[in-house]
């Protein structure tokens, strides 16, 4: 099993002062780069996502995913030299992720409406969308 390290920001307060705006900025670009791409089996999406309404969809949750509850927040990890992915699954939680409400598979749109922020575990595999789950590096609220 992979140890899990501590993670990056403790609250949401804490990215948003530890981040610069720009690169917050050029995170969700990267989102809505990828949410308008053309797939496979949908096709291309008739609305185009901008990177505002990825921030604002952030915002709006103020980081935390909206099934599971854990502050989703980092961005999943690289390899420092070679800058390939990485294993993620010790803190899938923590990696923040924008999701289709309605898939677009299944017709769901583009629209902001059909938008919610989701942790990268959740997104993945959304029979393991567990209010209040602790595993797999989440990050709970004290109060939770």
């Amino acid at each position: 099993m992979t140890e899990v390290p501590l993670p990056l920001w403790p609250t949401f307060e804490a990215f948003l002062a530890g981040t610069p705006m720009r690169e917050i900025r050029h995170w969700c670009s990267r989102k809505a780069k990828r949410a308008n791409r053309e797939r496979l089996l949908s096709g291309r999406p008739t609305e185009r996502i901008s990177t505002e309404d990825v921030v604002s969809v952030l915002t709006a949750a103020c980081g935390r995913c909206s099934y599971c509850g854990s502050l989703a927040v980092q961005a999943a990890p690289m390899h420092p030299e070679t800058r390939k992915p990485m294993p993620w699954g010790h803190i899938g939680r923590r990696i923040g992720s924008l999701d289709h409400i309605v898939a677009r598979i299944d017709g769901g749109s583009n629209s902001v409406n059909n938008l919610c922020w989701s942790c990268h575990w959740c997104n993945t595999w959304p029979s393991e969308r567990i209010p209040g789950a602790t595993d797999h590096g989440a990050i709970r609220l004290a109060s939770i």
